[in-house]
């Protein structure tokens, strides 16, 4: 039970980190996986053109009967996420209290984010006064966006300075700051393609409205010309989260466990 609290606080060794994120990896995944497989066959799930959300979405042209999982799953990895953070705060908190802590809360506001998209998900249906579950489902992954988004900037930046006024990390001999430099690559990369196609979009979208206005055909929305494309969006939404989550445990176990304290 000792380490049990240990490690919901965040303070992990080393074996115990490799073995709770091995653990979060597989249980929030494996979830994911049998709602894929439960999908209805006629419903057609594809990345393509389905959102990450749609897995969760009890209505009768999406997962009728396998919805509830993706909602446990997703509370689970909002809540699992937790601990992981608070070990991050223990180590970055050397180079600075006050960005740790910036760092961490938002971090904190994208697992919550991710808690809410589960339990509330992405459906039409009033679920607190004129709000509907899709409205609350909306602003919940925004939060995650904003909280993640912003969250592993500011880590970025503590490491930033930690390597440029060789602080707490660069004093170990044995950290290289390549090691943490690798998935923010990975990370920012994705990112950026992601958001290089969705603004590209707008621009081909707009291109082909004018053409088909000029021809005197019609087109079809925003949303549905661009599904089954490179532009579409459910294709981006869910290659950004997979990538978002092998970030962030990558850069767990990329962290270093000893650190110096002296900064405090």
């Amino acid at each position: 039970m000792g380490a049990l609290r240990r490690c919901v606080k965040g303070d992990f060794q080393p074996s115990e980190l490799r073995a709770y994120l091995a653990f979060e990896a597989l249980f929030f995944w494996g979830l994911i996986l049998i709602c894929w497989i439960i999908y209805p066959k006629e419903n057609k799930y594809s990345i393509m053109t389905h959102t990450f959300s749609f897995l969760g979405c009890f209505e009768s042209k999406h997962n009728p009967e396998g919805w509830w999982l993706f909602s446990i799953a997703m509370v689970f990895w909002g809540s699992a996420t937790v601990p992981v953070v608070a070990y991050l705060y223990r180590r970055f908190a050397t180079i600075s209290v006050w960005g740790a802590r910036a760092g961490a809360l938002l971090l904190l506001a994208g697992c919550a984010g991710v808690a809410l998209v589960g339990l509330f998900p992405d459906a039409h249906g009033r679920v607190i006064g004129n709000m509907e579950w899709t409205d609350i489902h909306e602003k919940a992954a925004i939060l995650i966006a904003i909280g993640y988004i912003l969250g592993i900037a500011c880590h970025g930046l503590l490491l930033l300075v930690d390597r440029f006024s060789r602080g707490p990390f660069g004093k170990s001999s044995s950290f290289n700051h390549r090691k943490l430099a690798w998935p923010y690559l990975f990370w920012a990369t994705m990112l950026a393609v992601a958001v290089y196609f969705q603004v590209k979009w707008e621009y081909v979208y707009a291109e082909m409205k004018a053409a088909a206005a000029a021809s005197g055909e019609r087109i079809g929305s925003h949303w549905a010309e661009a599904l089954n494309t490179r532009y579409s969006f459910p294709l981006w939404e869910n290659l950004v989260i997979y990538t978002l989550f092998i970030f962030l445990v990558w850069f767990a176990l990329a962290t270093p466990h000893e650190i110096p304290r002296t900064n405090r």
